[in-house]
């Protein structure tokens, strides 16, 4: 009985007005999309690929000396550009595209600090970078603006327009349940949706795999797929919502506009307005004016100045002189208080907009876009996981540097002093090279408490329908 209830339903659906009209739009926005892609896609690669190999020139013309590279660092290290972009954008021009592993900028007594990690990251990211008024169109945009609507259309009328035509009475007067005939309007609602959206798809993809763009590898496949899933999961919830709805009203029109006023608090209202609230939060900058790293690097300084510091140079002598110990030791605390601080700068901004996306998971929109982003590895969550990748790299240079200084038998192996560590050329192949990668298990693990949260939307709402439509009245 349930599937010849769809089989009916779900006619009734595709052989509509509505139907071809949704299958137009969605084809024509992915249409737009792929082109769009194309030429971003053109441009952005070789761009990329210039990038990367301008750094590594670079890193190669410091191999001449091991200590060049404790001076000026590896150099810069570049986000790589997301194949699955044309899924969700996420503010991507908003968001910084490079670390630089460089030197400092300090010298005192005739020394020079060290390298460290510098995020492009001023004028500070804020919420407005992150929640942007102009919108792309990608799949994030045509799946939670444009499809959550068509659900509205296709369901807002399902009880309400039954009831005014007194057909479901008819139904319900045979010895069909009232749960049946509630989910065999879900399923139908579904699956015409679902067609659209899977068509939309396979032409935009078309396009993309025609263009040359499109060169995917069985990990960027699944993501593909996961981003499908979720987004059928989203409809779903708008499809149960129309439902539910045309359950509580006898009048299509009356729960049309109840539906609209919902939607647009839902999709637009929520996810636009909490970046530009949180954007009122200030936060510190570390660079600028009297920073809190400046007076820190002072105080560090007189400390060490009351110990003797600048005294005496560092030697070369064997065994290493105190001077020589004492420089070490200074140089390597200045970094690593630098880095505590510029941590907690960063910190800063991380949880302004980690409040902002937490507050803004009262609609499904925000959360279909934090899992389609962390799926196709852009957004705010791909920009925290360039920055651990960044760090990470940091820490294995580091390594390499203590590494090949201890392969040296002429070096006192004492570390961040020039006369205390080797300067000789290092092979550029034994270097390591900064990689940017988005592994799937990062990704998947990103995107699944996203995707926990739409599923509970809907089975909320779904109890909820199925409450409402037991107690109505035929």
């Amino acid at each position: 009985m349930l599937w010849h209830i769809v089989k009916r339903e779900l006619f009734e659906q595709v052989s509509s007005l509505r139907f071809v009209l949704a299958m137009l739009l969605t084809a024509f926005l992915m249409i737009v999309n792929a082109l769009g892609h194309i030429d971003e896609y053109r441009t952005q690669q070789p761009e990329y690929g210039q990038k990367v190999a301008e750094s590594l020139t670079e890193l190669e013309q410091r191999s001449s000396n091991l200590y060049n590279f404790v001076l000026h660092g590896p150099g810069g290290l570049h986000k790589m550009p997301s194949p699955l972009s044309f899924c969700a954008h996420g503010s991507e021009n908003n968001l910084p595209k490079l670390v630089s592993g460089s030197y400092s900028g300090w010298n005192w007594g005739g020394r020079s600090g060290l390298w460290r990690l510098k995020y492009d990251t001023f004028p500070p990211i804020t919420a407005t970078d992150i929640f942007p008024i102009f919108l792309n169109i990608d799949w994030t945009l045509i799946i939670s603006s444009v499809l959550s609507f068509l659900a509205l259309v296709f369901t807002f009328d399902t009880i309400s327009g039954e009831v005014e035509r007194g057909t479901l009475r008819l139904t319900l007067s045979n010895s069909v349940a009232r749960r049946t005939v509630l989910t065999s309007k879900f399923l139908s609602s579904l699956i015409s949706l679902g067609v659209v959206l899977l068509s939309g798809v396979l032409i935009n993809l078309l396009l993309l795999h025609i263009s040359g763009t499109l060169q995917l590898n069985t990990q960027e496949w699944s993501r593909l797929t996961a981003i499908f899933v979720v987004g059928m999961m989203y409809i779903s919830i708008f499809i149960v919502l129309g439902l539910f709805v045309s359950t509580l009203t006898n009048n299509a029109s009356t729960s049309l506009v109840i539906l609209l006023l919902i939607w647009v608090i839902w999709v637009i209202l929520v996810p636009s307005t909490v970046g530009t609230i949180m954007s009122g939060v200030n936060i510190p900058s570390i660079e600028r004016g009297p920073s809190p790293v400046f007076f820190a690097r002072n105080g560090l300084l007189e400390r060490y100045e009351e110990q003797g510091l600048g005294d005496e140079a560092p030697t070369r002598t064997r065994p290493p002189s105190p001077a020589t110990l004492l420089w070490a030791e200074f140089m390597d605390e200045e970094v690593q208080e630098w880095k505590r601080l510029n941590k907690e700068f960063l910190n800063a901004q991380i949880y302004q907009i980690q409040v902002a996306r937490d507050f803004n998971r009262v609609s499904p929109t925000a959360i279909l876009q934090y899992a389609i982003e962390s799926l196709a590895g852009t957004g705010f969550q791909r920009h925290l996981n360039f920055m651990r990748n960044a760090e990470n790299y940091e820490t294995e240079f580091n390594a390499f540097l203590i590494s090949a200084d201890r392969a040296d038998p002429d070096s006192l192996h004492v570390p961040f002093v020039r006369e205390g560590m080797s300067t000789k050329p290092v092979p550029f192949e034994s270097i390591p090279k900064f990689q940017d990668k988005v592994h799937l298990e990062d990704a998947f693990k990103e995107a699944i408490p996203n995707a926990m949260l739409l599923f509970l939307f809907f089975v909320v709402l779904f109890a909820g329908t199925h409450l409402s439509f037991q107690r109505k009245e035929i």
